[in-house]
């Protein structure tokens, strides 16, 4: 028995059908994964019952919850929430000039690139912007799957206001899109970046702080 074999069995987390031929890295992110947001909902919510579906490959979080994962090579993160309407999370690391260069037609909105272009965005290089946005939108598109259960494009969404100072965002979808999916006007969106990581989140309640 390995050592990965024996690590799913002591957290009784079966080999999903789905991945029955994934790689190594593929299966220790997934599964590191989902132990920490079962570590997670045991410690803080009292929930034991299996994420892990052996068909789907979302998670099943319990009932009133909403929960995102992310990976990124050696990092993962894990969001949980019982007051949260739409949850999103993800971490990127910082793209390269040439990703960046060949890529900004395809993340960035007219209005994104002239954010850039007229200065009003201090703090962060082009490469970092560019991976900013790109994972805010990650983290949008996986806060409204559970709705919408659809790829949405890059372009489909896009910041509306950028708060530097205080690293949020307002975010939303073109017409036609919100329309389509019955999904809300605004969406609020964070970001930390640190060592050359960007990490960011999307979460919407209707509840009161």
């Amino acid at each position: 028995m390995d050592n990965d074999q024996m690590l799913w069995q002591h957290f009784q987390i079966d080999r999903p059908y789905y991945l029955l031929n994934a790689v190594s890295k593929r299966l220790n992110e997934f599964y590191v994964g989902r132990i920490l947001a079962q570590a997670i909902l045991a410690q803080h919510f009292d929930y034991s019952a299996s994420i892990t579906s052996m068909s789907e490959r979302l998670p099943i979080w319990p009932k009133d919850f909403r929960g995102s994962i992310s990976h990124a090579r050696d990092q993962v993160v894990v969001a949980i929430s019982s007051q949260a309407d739409y949850l999103g999370i993800d971490i990127e690391y910082i793209v390269d000039e040439n990703f960046a260069k060949d890529s900004t037609a395809l993340i960035l909105t007219t209005y994104e690139q002239d954010l850039w272009q007229t200065g009003k965005i201090f703090g962060l290089n082009f490469c970092e912007y560019l991976t900013l946005i790109f994972s805010l939108k990650e983290s949008l598109y996986k806060a409204v799957y559970p709705v919408a259960q659809s790829y949405i494009d890059f372009l489909e969404a896009f910041v509306e206001q950028i708060d530097m100072e205080n690293q949020s965002v307002q975010l939303s979808f073109c017409p036609k899109v919100r329309e389509k999916y019955g999904l809300l006007e605004h969406y609020q969106g964070y970001w930390q970046i640190q060592d050359n990581t960007v990490l960011t989140w999307v979460f919407q309640s209707s509840e009161p702080p």
